[in-house]
């Protein structure tokens, strides 16, 4: 069973993983909330769709990053 990391508040803060993939949530729901208000987007969907793109590469990419101020607690 998945199971927390010990320091997950810090991971919720700081991981820029969780950064770019907040990021990508709001800005599909802006793109989808201003479509259904105005009946259209206010950029072509090509670039929307680009943009979805390099934030889901950009997710693993970053993860993979050292990230020094996400210290494990029983590391510190």
């Amino acid at each position: 069973m998945p199971r927390l990391v010990t320091n997950w508040r810090a991971v919720l803060r700081y991981a820029w993983t969780v950064r770019l993939a907040l990021l990508a949530a709001i800005l599909n729901g802006a793109a989808v909330t201003v479509s259904i208000i105005t009946g259209s987007l206010p950029v072509a969907p090509m670039w929307l769709a680009a943009l979805n793109g390099v934030l889901a590469v950009a997710v693993p990419v970053v993860r993979i990053i050292d990230q020094s101020n996400l210290k494990d607690d029983d590391n510190e």
